[in-house]
């Protein structure tokens, strides 16, 4: 494991939250967060990855950049089982947490920053959770359904926000999709549930 590969990439997500007002105005930007070292773990998605990570913006390459470059030193989760998503579903996504209160690499209780990818032409089906949440793309498109709202197709650059307990899904298709996520709010290492 290479602390510089972390540190590059906070400070590119940092960049990219300077620069986009969505995410500046979501959270405080954390200070002094201490780094804790953990065991890199493998997801078969990471091959599919590297392959199809999808299209960036000139803001957002650096971080895309360095989180490819990190991703065989990641403790990477699933989190879901194969009778909610699917085993086609688990061989094709993954998580880490980049920052937060229990398993992040730099430790903070102000937020929860994920990272998450999404392979081509998959379904990330309806679920919820109690923080506030702010996706950012970092490259890569798919379309966002939240309850109440009207799909809309993001790409590079874009965000979306759901609200505490707001179902929200995805689906991507021909590229897979690379995020940043900002959670706020109660139950911060808590994970999402399935809503059916």
């Amino acid at each position: 494991m290479t602390r510089s590969l972390f540190d590059t990439t906070l400070a590119a997500a940092a960049t990219c939250a300077q620069n986009v007002p969505a995410l500046r105005d979501f959270i405080p930007w954390p200070k002094d967060m201490p780094f804790a070292n953990r065991t890199p773990r493998a997801i078969p998605a990471l091959g599919e990855m590297r392959q199809h990570p999808g299209a960036a913006t000139a803001l957002t390459q650096p971080l895309q950049d360095a989180l490819l470059a990190m991703a065989d030193h990641v403790q990477w989760n699933l989190t879901y089982t194969e009778e909610e998503v699917g085993a086609d579903f688990l061989r094709r996504f993954g998580w880490f947490e980049l920052a937060g209160p229990r398993d992040g690499y730099f430790q903070t209780d102000i937020t929860r920053m994920t990272v998450g990818y999404w392979g081509p032409n998959l379904y990330y089906p309806w679920h919820l959770h109690a923080p506030e949440e702010l996706y950012f793309v970092v490259s890569g498109e798919a379309t966002f359904e939240v309850e109440g709202h009207e799909p809309k197709l993001l790409r590079a650059g874009d965000t979306m926000f759901h609200a505490s307990n707001q179902p929200h899904a995805l689906t991507t298709h021909n590229s897979g999709i690379l995020t940043f996520v900002l959670w706020r709010g109660a139950g911060l290492a808590d994970p999402p549930r399935m809503d059916g």
